[in-house]
């Protein structure tokens, strides 16, 4: 088998498969790239790919279940050696092997350790170009009852179409996807939802936010859906996820907002109400201030990839 501990004493992959299957086709259509999951391959070492969902484009990575890659230069590999035990890190670092695959490869222990420190930090991990040129990749990892990485969900594409803002947000769905796998897998086990890394109230608050991505919802109203206060609930989820309530749904409406821009093509103004903005110009004045470009700018790049892809795709 292809696991590490952490992954033996939770589930075998099979089962960790069918569970995850349904939360990763839930998000199909808001992923631009091909994704997937991975477990970790203690005696080489390695990330190896679980399942994996191809991206709506043609020219996108074809990625198969079984495929591997160092711990050090894949982000589901370094996001899942990020949360194991200190000791545990310890014990494994002495016995890897660097090799350098590319310019920026993390090619000795120092710099790997550097980066599992700064991983540890963000809650997320990116491969840029470190295994594959012009490859990118961002990796979450899935923690158990008990905080133990069991597995990391990915998403890998070509550099040119995955800037950092894209997949900064990218990741953060991927980061939502894996608390709900979290969540389910402690109802599937038996252990109570309190000791995992988010709490009820958090968890019930990122399952309203989702569910109302096309329109804003109040904080009041939240709080009350989740039974608490809104100081309460803002404060468990700065502790938890490192931001607000409302920049957290911010986020997954821009990234909605970004979808269509990408694969409609509806008018800026309708897109705009379609997420809740209350008008096309706080709509576009967000968008820049988050992405770093306006909406119709982030349309006309989205194109001109497309067609320089379909010139020249990839082999």
């Amino acid at each position: 088998m292809f696991y590490g501990t952490g992954m033996r004493a939770f589930m075998d992959p099979e089962t960790l498969q069918q569970l995850a299957r349904p939360f990763l086709l839930a998000i199909k259509d808001k992923m631009t790239e091909t994704y997937g999951i991975s477990v970790f391959d203690e005696k080489r070492l390695k990330s190896v790919v679980l399942d994996s969902i191809t991206g709506p484009d043609y020219v996108c990575f074809n990625i198969e279940p079984g495929t591997a890659t160092p711990v050090y230069t894949s982000a589901p590999g370094k996001t899942f050696f990020a949360h194991l035990p200190e000791k545990q890190r310890q014990r494994l670092l002495p016995v890897i092997r660097f090799k350098k695959f590319t310019a920026h490869t993390l090619s000795n222990r120092k710099a790997f350790e550097t980066e599992i420190e700064c991983i540890r930090k963000l809650g997320y991990a990116t491969d840029l170009s470190e295994e594959t040129q012009d490859c990118h990749c961002g990796g979450v990892a899935i923690l158990n009852s008990r905080k133990m990485p069991i597995a990391a969900l990915w998403i890998s594409g070509m550099a040119k179409r995955l800037s950092h803002p894209k997949i900064i947000a990218l990741i953060r769905v991927l980061q939502n996807t894996a608390r709900q796998i979290e969540a389910k897998l402690a109802e599937s086990s038996g252990h109570s939802p309190v000791g995992t890394v988010y709490s009820a109230c958090v968890r019930q608050a990122f399952s309203l936010l989702n569910a109302h991505i096309q329109q804003p919802i109040s904080h009041s109203e939240l709080a009350q859906s989740c039974r608490v206060s809104y100081s309460t609930l803002r404060t468990l989820f700065i502790r938890e996820t490192g931001t607000t309530p409302g920049q957290y749904h911010l986020a997954l409406r821009l990234e909605e907002a970004r979808r269509q821009l990408a694969q409609t093509e509806r008018p800026i103004t309708e897109i705009a109400a379609q997420t809740g903005f209350c008008n096309q110009k706080h709509f576009s004045a967000m968008f820049k201030r988050k992405t770093g470009v306006s909406p119709m700018t982030c349309r006309r790049q989205i194109r001109e990839e497309k067609n320089a892809t379909r010139k020249k795709p990839y082999p």
